[in-house]
């Protein structure tokens, strides 16, 4: 029997936050979480997260990387820089729900419509 799932990885500067993330992620019957080579890359980023916007940056340059943003927070001014990049969804931590998780990866990998990123965050 093979496996269908949709494989994800996690990517944070914080571990924890990582945990808490992929705990959430395995509570989804569609995706199986892997440390490496995932059909999708979440890239979680606090807020003034450097770190991680140069991880981001780095994963949205690989043109064949399907990058979803988990963001604490986000302005306009780096909204617009994030669809730049080739981020696929843009998703606030905040108002994280299984729904929205599942939609994002699912649009990461094109079975579903794409939403504008400008209404990402609302």
């Amino acid at each position: 029997m093979s496996d269908k799932r949709i494989t994800v990885t996690v990517h944070a500067t914080d571990e924890l936050n990582r945990a808490r993330f992929v705990r959430r992620l395995r509570e989804l019957p569609e995706v199986r979480v892997v440390r490496e080579d995932g059909d999708v890359s979440f890239v979680l980023m606090g807020a003034d997260d450097a770190p991680a916007a140069a991880e981001l940056r780095r994963r949205a340059r690989d043109s064949d990387e399907r990058v979803v943003l988990v963001a604490e927070e986000l302005g306009e001014t780096e909204l617009m820089a994030v669809a730049e990049y080739g981020v696929r969804s843009v998703l606030c931590l905040s108002r994280l729900t299984a729904w929205r998780l599942i939609r994002a990866v699912h649009t990461a990998v094109g079975c579903c419509t794409r939403a504008p990123l400008v209404t990402a965050l609302v």
